[in-house]
């Protein structure tokens, strides 16, 4: 992918909105695939006395890590956007 093609990706996430970004990317792609992955790792390899503690704290805690993520890339990825040298139509 060149950078014009990533622009205009950027270009068109952004126009969906930060809480969109945030929601999609950080809390359901990062917080919740994580999430499963770690919760079946656990099942499979810890005790079954805290299966159902670390599933419910987990469950809380992995989507909120997802939001610090989420809003934390999104910074970032505007920063990036906002040192690139591009023209006006490329930012609309």
């Amino acid at each position: 992918m060149g950078k014009e093609s990533n622009l205009k990706k950027w270009s068109e996430i952004r126009k969906k909105g930060k809480w969109n970004y945030i929601i999609n990317h950080g809390i359901l792609r990062f917080g919740l695939s994580t999430w499963v992955m770690i919760l079946i790792y656990f099942w499979l390899f810890q005790p079954s006395e805290l299966r159902l503690t670390f599933t419910l704290v987990s469950l809380i805690t992995f989507p909120l890590a997802g939001l610090a993520w989420g809003r934390w890339m999104w910074f970032y990825l505007e920063k990036l956007y906002s040192r690139l040298p591009v023209s006006n139509e490329a930012q609309k």
